[in-house]
C-alpha cells in the first residue's frame, strides 16, 4: 500500500473526495468514483455494496498515481486517455480540447438538418479528436465525413477514433490550417460543423487550472474578442457548401449576437440559433441560398 492511502475500496473513494474537493469543486464525488471504477474495472456504483474490498497492491499503486495526477490539476480525462461524448468512448490526449456535453447540442442541430438528406457529405473544420463528426457518422450510417485539423497529432488521434469506432471506411482526416488543404467536392458539403477556439484571449487567465493549464491553447483562444475563426469560417464556408447547404458552429456564451451578424454578412441564410440544456444560446446554424 501507499503510505497516505487507504486500503478498501470504500475509503479510497472517500480519501480521493476530499484530496478533489478543491480542484474538482461539487463534482469531487464523481471524479473519485471514475478513477476508482476505471482503476477497477467496475460500474461506478460497486464500490458503494463492496465497501470492504481490499484493493490488490496493483491496483492501488495506480488509482494512487491517478489521485496525484488529479490533485496536481491534471483533467480526469487525461488521466484515463478516454472521454464520453454522445455516448460513445472516445480517446483523448493533451493535444486536443475535452469533448464536452455541451457539444453535444451541435450534434443534435446538425442531425435535424441532416434529416432528409440521403448519402450526406460532412465537413468538420477544426476536428480535434472528431468527436462532433464521428458521432454524427455513428448516427448516419449513410453519411460520408471529412475532418480537418491543423495539428498532426489531433488528426491521428481522430483516425484512431474512427477506427475504434468502426466509421473508419467513411471518413478522411486532413490536416489543414481551416480550409487550406482542403478539396471541394463536386456537389458540396450537406453540412459543415466546427465547435472553433473562441475564447476572448483577456478571458484566458480567468479559466479553471485544469482547463487553462493542461489543455491546448490553440483549441481555446480565439484573438481578442474570440471571433477570429468565426471570421475565416463563415467568409470560407460558403465555397464548400452545396445549394441549401448548412453551416453549424458552436459559440460560447454571449457570443451568439456577434457570430450571427458574422453569418448574415457572409450570405447565409435562416440564421438561428440554438440552446443547450442549460438554456445557454450554444450553436449558430445557417443556410447557404
Amino acid at each position: 500500500m501507499t503510505a497516505d492511502f487507504p486500503g478498501t475500496a470504500y475509503a479510497c473513494l472517500r480519501f480521493m473526495e476530499a484530496g478533489f474537493r478543491d480542484i474538482s469543486g461539487d463534482c469531487a464525488i464523481l471524479d473519485a468514483e471514475i478513477l476508482l471504477s476505471h482503476t477497477l474495472g467496475w460500474p461506478r456504483m460497486r464500490v458503494y455494496a463492496e465497501r470492504e474490498f481490499i484493493l490488490p497492491k496493483r491496483e492501488c499503486v495506480a488509482l494512487y498515481e491517478a489521485y496525484l495526477r488529479r490533485r496536481c490539476g491534471e483533467p480526469v480525462a487525461y488521466i484515463l486517455g478516454v472521454q464520453e461524448f454522445w455516448s460513445l468512448e472516445f480517446e483523448v490526449s493533451p493535444e486536443t480540447l475535452i469533448p464536452r456535453a455541451d457539444t453535444e447540442t451541435l450534434v443534435e442541430v446538425s442531425l435535424k438538418v441532416l434529416a432528409p438528406e440521403r448519402n450526406p457529405k460532412i465537413l468538420d473544420v477544426g476536428t480535434g479528436t472528431g468527436c462532433i463528426l464521428l458521432s454524427l457518422l455513428h448516427e448516419r450510417t449513410d453519411a460520408y465525413g471529412v475532418g480537418a485539423d491543423v495539428n498532426a497529432s489531433a488528426v491521428a488521434l481522430a483516425e484512431r477514433n474512427a477506427d475504434r469506432l468502426g466509421v473508419a471506411d467513411r471518413t478522411t482526416f486532413v490536416q489543414s490550417d481551416w480550409f487550406d488543404e482542403l478539396v471541394v467536392p463536386d456537389d458540396g458539403f450537406d453540412l459543415i460543423t466546427s465547435n472553433p477556439p473562441y475564447i476572448p484571449a483577456p478571458d484566458i487567465a480567468g479559466l479553471m487550472p485544469d482547463v487553462r493549464e493542461y489543455e491546448p491553447m490553440s483549441a481555446l483562444e480565439g484573438g481578442s474578442d474570440g471571433l477570429d475563426a468565426y471570421r475565416i469560417i463563415t467568409k470560407q464556408a460558403l465555397a464548400y457548401l452545396k445549394a441549401g447547404g448548412y453551416l453549424a458552429v458552436e459559440v460560447g456564451i454571449g457570443q451568439s449576437g456577434d457570430v450571427i451578424a458574422l453569418f448574415e454578412a457572409a450570405g447565409f441564410k435562416n440564421v438561428a440559433v440554438n440552446a443547450d440544456l442549460a438554456g445557454l444560446e450554444r450553436v449558430i446554424i445557417g443556410k447557404k441560398s
